[in-house]
């Protein structure tokens, strides 16, 4: 029975299925729940936040369009009277006078055009209700109710309907609103609803600088979407995140990487997330990213909403706020103030690692001191020579410089025949899913054509000590980006000395674990970093692809040379 056992993961066909199924279950990382019924009023429901998102959505309703947006206004007014009692809602609003003022002396202090005064045309008219706790201080909820009106960057059409942007985030809030209404919680909640976000963010701005509302203030939840479907995202956190990070990781469903906030601080978009930061609030930023072509256009109405998506951001803020609510000392003076940031990341559904600063300070050392014993062990051996460098790293080069113009071609004939400006950041055209998933899959297999024609070992070797450097240098100037290029290496480590195991069973399982790891974390990182950057963007996933494949790549092949 043994022997039988053995001979099964020995088999050429184990390795086959292993590789099949670590790339099935990739596929589960970025999971999103089944709504749950109407009829369930103690969990968190996406088709009761529909009913609202429905309601809201009828009509544009943005910061111009006065009459809908009057009308939506109202039935916040109306709907959070009905859950928290006409006497804990309020109406903050801000003469265009304050508000212009209010914008023009922080575009003094930045000493830039941050915000455009001349947009504020009317009264700035913020929504905000209360579930008093036994503290006044507490957890700051916002959502902007104004939806996108008039033509913003290229492709954008304008007149939103705002089922999406941000109907998510309302219709979730006003859900949450309606969970927490009967509960008597230890912290407040304050549940915020912002005008002209999509103007210059005048509501949030105001808001911040409120004192009457920002003295009560010790958190801050943003919900935002710019996608349609898929999951929601936790992709911005203020900064020395350390507490903030330990409060994430009582959400439910969590989908975040620390590189979100590296990449999401080049990109030319903003929230109302950021007044509330740069006024000195803690906090977490969500939002959907998949199905830009409703963004920003008439296509983002109720018709085309993905429950799935509205009840992920609903499950992962949920636990979240009631965590907070539930413990005094999360509105204690300073209690999220940290001296350091954590690296974390999302590697398989409901599992998200996460490690402090120093940690990965280890890690990478560790990584350091694994690379230098690997190249004792191979030069003790006499299998390292000059190739090396002339056929391995000299040749990788020369075809990742290949690889990455051509990505650059692809993306700049994409927005020619788009007829849009190209921006590594920002390049919008429709229907560039499929070809550029091709694309990829075309990337991926010349790399794995050229690695197998050469010495994947020594391909391996050269990659794990690439990204060794790469680790070392994140980990000091971009900590939140480190974790990509440690936990590759490491797990590139850990397949080269395979080569002194002597158990074929053992080794196989090593080899496959190594990168199915590997797998989980570079595959749903790579779809997130597309729907975060756009078609202009594929240069960066050829980038991180020839990254991770170069170790990924010859990992796999070894396990498939283990007879």
């Amino acid at each position: 029975m043994i022997d039988k056992f053995k001979n099964i993961f020995s088999a050429k066909r184990f390795s086959i299925i292993f590789l099949a199924v670590s790339l099935l279950l990739t596929l589960f990382v970025l999971y999103t729940p089944m709504p749950v019924a109407k009829d369930n009023k103690t969990a968190f429901s996406a088709i009761r936040a529909a009913e609202h998102i429905e309601n809201i959505s009828r009509e544009p309703h943005s910061y111009y369009d006065r009459v809908e947006h009057e009308r939506v206004r109202q039935y916040l007014i109306e709907t959070l009277s009905n859950y928290l009692g006409s006497t804990n809602v309020s109406e903050h609003t801000y003469s265009i006078e304050d508000t212009k003022n209010t914008v023009k002396a922080i575009n003094q202090e930045k000493n830039k055009l941050a915000y455009d005064p001349e947009k504020v045309l009317y009264d700035i008219q913020n929504v905000m209700g209360v579930l008093k706790g036994k503290s006044e201080k507490g957890i700051l909820l916002v959502a902007h109710y104004d939806s996108r009106g008039h033509v913003g960057r290229y492709g954008e059409q304008g007149r939103s309907y705002g089922a999406m942007d941000d109907g998510y985030g309302v219709g979730s809030m006003l859900e949450l609103a309606f969970l927490f209404k009967n509960q008597n919680p230890e912290n407040s909640i304050y549940f915020l609803f912002t005008d002209a976000e999509e103007v210059d963010l005048f509501g949030a701005i105001m808001a911040s600088k409120d004192v009457s509302i920002m003295k009560n203030i010790n958190f801050t939840i943003n919900l935002e979407s710019r996608g349609r479907y898929g999951a929601t995202y936790m992709f911005e956190t203020s900064n020395n995140n350390s507490k903030v990070i330990d409060l994430y990781k009582k959400a439910s469903l969590p989908v975040s990487y620390s590189m979100a906030t590296a990449v999401y601080s080049v990109m030319p978009n903003f929230t109302d997330f950021t007044p509330f930061v740069e006024a000195g609030s803690p906090g977490m930023n969500f939002a959907t990213l998949a199905g830009l072509d409703n963004y920003h256009s008439p296509l983002d109405r109720y018709e085309n909403i993905e429950l799935s998506s509205i009840q992920h951001m609903g499950v992962q803020v949920e636990p979240i706020i009631k965590e907070f609510i539930s413990d005094s000392k999360y509105v204690t003076d300073n209690y999220f103030e940290s001296n350091n940031n954590q690296v974390f990341f999302t590697i398989f559904t409901d599992v998200i690692i996460t490690y402090s600063y120093p940690v990965a300070i280890i890690l990478a050392i560790i990584a350091l001191i694994s690379l230098v014993g690997v190249f004792a062990l191979k030069t003790k051996e006499r299998s390292i020579d000059k190739t090396l460098v002339t056929n391995v790293l000299l040749k990788g080069l020369g075809l990742s410089v290949i690889m990455i113009i051509g990505a650059l071609l692809y993306s700049n004939i994409v927005a020619f025949i788009g007829k849009v400006p190209f921006s590594v950041t920002y390049t919008r055209v429709s229907n560039t899913e499929v070809p550029t998933f091709l694309l990829m899959a075309l990337a991926t297999l010349v790399l794995f054509i050229k690695i197998r024609k050469s010495d994947s070992n020594k391909v391996l070797l050269v990659g794990t000590t690439v990204n060794v450097v790469l680790a070392l240098l994140t980990t000091f100037t971009l900590e939140g980006a480190s974790f990509l290029f440690t936990i590759t290496s490491l797990f590139g480590i850990v397949a080269i000395l395979t080569d002194y195991i002597n158990s074929k069973l053992a080794k196989k399982i090593i080899l496959g674990f190594s990168y199915l790891v590997l797998l989980l974390l570079i595959m749903p990182l790579l779809y997130s970093f597309y729907m975060a950057l756009t078609v202009g963007g594929v240069v960066v996933l050829v980038v991180l692809l020839i990254l991770n494949g170069v170790v990924t790549l010859p990992i796999i092949m070894k396990q498939f040379s283990v007879e």
